[in-house]
């Protein structure tokens, strides 16, 4: 390595407190086998589902579709100039301006926003971004240093949207380093923890939702089928952490997701009473003055987005369960449980998700028709500063950041874009 590898970023931090680092070790990937007890019951595709589509090729001052907010071109015409602005002239970026030092988690999400934003990879900026990451991957296909799961991860989502060839075989052999970090049979996990089918920060940290999400997105988005042995495993982890039938963690069961199932469970929205009578998965029914954890906003989302990916069908019980949860919840102006902590990737992650369910209107719990996508861009219309960043003065997870959180506002508006195809 030719540099060291500041923070991952908050890609990698994005929503965890009292990170540590860790060396790593290469493993071989750990090949899963899933028997229909370790899926558990729920209808699953077998055909290999629409994921984000390729994106449309960037045309500054394009006019807005009518299903977005008005501005929402703009919007991302100022994004696009800002992280182009910003980025340093070795082609990485820093959790700031051109300046601060550059690192791969930094640059491996301002690439993705731009990429997802249409900005071709024939785009100096993009060429010169891909040409300081790519330099840092290894022999066995991925980044290493303290969170190999989270950028390469996002390196590989940025390389297939970009949908050129040449880079197919790095991605596939990135897809194949994250396999290897992947929690299962491989490094000694039995289909009965809760840690099965996980993917942490590396293989020696423990599985969490966060990371989760970011590897069903790059196995499904590099081309992977529903079916394939990773995706299904990772699905195992995915019902895990719901508040539902398959939580090992005490919980109100609407549905919600917590950061992750591991050992007792882990919530960032902390813990709730839960009422009195309440029947757990395994049966019990809890008495007064138990506490339970809680679900918030961006892990739910996450949750919502992952078991689309994994192939389950949107009327599947569990997906129903995780929108049920969003639609109590809807709003646009703050994490869920979390105020403004982790909201732009609250924001990020609830446009793809809701790209990925394919309906262009939600009608929250009360009735209300929400059109998302009409929602989301105006919101973030408003929020984006002259300059073209976005930035988060709750500055936890890194969103004060101005380089990671307007690339999170790329990749939401990309999403508003988009046509919702059911």
């Amino acid at each position: 390595m030719k540099r060291w590898n500041v923070l991952g970023l908050a890609v990698a931090v994005v929503l965890v407190l009292g990170v540590t680092a860790v060396s790593y070790a290469a493993e071989s990937p750990a090949v899963a086998t899933v028997t229909a007890a370790g899926v558990g019951s729920g209808a699953a595709a077998t055909k290999a589902l629409p994921v984000a589509p390729k994106p449309e090729l960037w045309v500054a001052g394009a006019k807005d579709s009518d299903f977005v907010a008005p501005g929402t071109q703009a919007a991302i015409d100022k994004g696009i100039a800002y992280l182009k602005k910003s980025q340093s002239g070795n082609g990485g970026w820093g959790l700031q301006n051109k300046d601060f030092f550059p690192n791969d988690g930094a640059t491996a999400i301002a690439l993705l926003g731009l990429v997802r934003a249409g900005v071709p990879d024939t785009d100096p900026a993009v060429e010169k971004g891909l040409k300081y990451i790519i330099s840092d991957v290894n022999k066995d296909g991925g980044i290493h240093g303290m969170f190999p799961n989270y950028i390469t991860s996002i390196l590989v989502m940025t390389l297939a949207a970009t949908g050129d060839p040449q880079y197919e075989p790095a991605m596939k052999k990135a897809v194949e380093f994250l396999k290897g970090l992947q929690w299962t049979e491989g490094h000694g996990i039995a289909q009965e923890s809760t840690d099965f089918g996980g993917a942490g920060y590396s293989a020696l940290k423990s599985p969490d939702m966060s990371n989760e999400q970011w590897f069903v997105q790059a196995l499904r988005e590099s081309g992977l089928p529903a079916d394939d042995p990773a995706v299904k495993a990772a699905l195992v982890f995915v019902k895990r952490s719901q508040a539902g039938e398959d939580a090992h963690f005490i919980c109100m069961p609407d549905g919600s997701f917590i950061y992750s199932p591991h050992g007792k469970g882990n919530s960032k929205a902390g813990t709730e009473e839960i009422p009195a009578g309440t029947k757990l998965a395994d049966g019990r029914i809890l008495p007064s003055g138990v506490d339970g954890l809680k679900g918030y906003g961006s892990m739910t989302y996450a949750g919502f987005l992952s078991l689309i990916y994994a192939g389950l069908d949107k009327n599947d019980h569990r997906v129903q369960a995780a929108l049920g949860w969003a639609k109590k919840h809807w709003t646009v102006e703050e994490n869920p449980e979390m105020g403004k902590q982790g909201y732009y990737y609250y924001l990020m992650t609830m446009g793809k998700a809701l790209r990925a369910y394919g309906e262009p209107v939600i009608v929250d719990a009360n009735g209300v028709k929400h059109d998302w996508r009409k929602e989301l861009s105006a919101k973030l219309v408003a929020l984006q500063h002259e300059d073209g960043s976005w930035d988060n003065s709750s500055d936890k997870f890194f969103e004060g950041s101005k380089n990671i959180v307007t690339a999170y506002g790329l990749v939401a508006l990309e999403c508003a874009k988009s046509k919702a195809e059911k």
